[in-house]
């Protein structure tokens, strides 16, 4: 796919992406992400990603339990569009603030950027992202299991536990270890042609690791190839379930709502309502395996008419209660 002419949709000069390193940090997306961007950069045959490394100062900086990794460049002198943060240990939520006290000059640095550079992290990354104040007023997610602990922090921020990726021009945050992936994904499609992200994706991105119920297969969000479908998943996400209709969703996507309804036919094969309705029990599904919420938390959050609503279409749909379903999946 070499030479992108001039009238690409695509941007014709590559994002300059810092990859942030400091003290304690878990250094493995770091390297899988300076991978993807490399290997991004020879399937589109042009620069696409211009990576580099940049630190607090030019000091060597020693990660957590990995090697001591050397700065090309300072994060005050990056000249970077985005800067990757990277997460760090964390093993209870309780530690949040603890883990922040030394890191206060990182804090500050990250919040002296630029207001044109983007913020991207993943996974407890993003508690150094929302203590910098780069959050506060803004949708963003991070690790489930944090949930609380960041609520309770940093109530500036809009948080969104229940997505795998919220973006926007001011930042980008995934949720887990591994966010990294949607991030990237995230960020491909928006430089190469859905074939050429797939491509990718199927070479260097692995699955969810986490099995889910067969009635929720093809609902993984950042599994599913499609951008408008993305795009209207995330509608559907954000959508109380109440109040879900296909057309307003097909008004949110600029479709007719007989050319929305054939295309989640096309790649679900499920009509366009059902689909809408399975999202909402996938996240009902997730909240069950994810929290301790009891049902009647998990309806309202979502926007179920009632918890007896919620009960009722779950156990229909999935052939198990909730709470027999949190039993047999849920981290707890």
């Amino acid at each position: 796919m070499p030479g992108l002419g001039a009238d690409s949709p695509f941007p014709a000069r590559p994002l300059r992406l810092a990859l942030l390193l400091y003290e304690g940090c878990m250094p493995a997306g770091l390297f899988a992400t300076a991978d993807m961007a490399r290997a991004a950069n020879l399937r589109a045959g042009r620069p696409l990603f211009d990576v580099q490394w940049v630190g607090l100062d030019l000091q060597p900086v020693s990660t957590w339990q990995g090697p001591a990794l050397l700065p090309t460049s300072t994060l005050a002198q990056t000249q970077a569009d985005a800067v990757l943060v990277p997460g760090l240990w964390l093993s209870s939520p309780d530690e949040v603030r603890a883990q922040l006290r030394p890191l206060q000059p990182l804090v500050r640095a990250l919040r002296a950027l630029p207001r044109r550079t983007q913020a991207w992290s993943y996974c407890a990354g993003v508690v150094l992202l929302a203590a910098s104040g780069r959050l506060d007023g803004h949708a963003a997610t991070a690790t489930w299991w944090l949930q609380a602990a960041l609520q309770q922090e940093f109530t500036a921020v809009q948080w969104r536990f229940d997505e795998p990726l919220v973006a926007h021009a001011v930042a980008t945050t995934a949720a887990g270890a591994s966010g990294y992936l949607p991030l990237m994904l995230h960020a491909l499609a928006a430089r190469l042609p859905p074939q050429a992200v797939q491509d990718l994706q199927e070479v260097l991105m692995l699955p969810r690791p986490r099995a889910t119920h067969p009635v929720f297969a093809g609902l993984d969000l950042m599994a599913q190839a499609e951008p408008a479908l993305r795009s209207a998943m995330l509608w559907v996400q954000r959508s109380p379930a109440q109040g879900l209709c296909l057309a307003d969703l097909a008004v949110a996507m600029h479709l007719s709502t007989r050319t929305l309804a054939r295309r989640v036919r096309e790649h679900t094969g499920l009509a366009a309502a059902h689909w809408m309705r399975r999202i909402k029990l996938r996240q009902a599904a997730d909240a069950l395996c994810q929290t301790r919420h009891p049902l009647k938390r998990i309806a309202q959050d979502l926007g179920f008419a009632s918890e007896a609503g919620l009960h009722r279409a779950f156990t229909h749909a999935v052939g198990q209660t909730p709470m027999a379903y949190r039993m047999a999946h849920g981290n707890h």
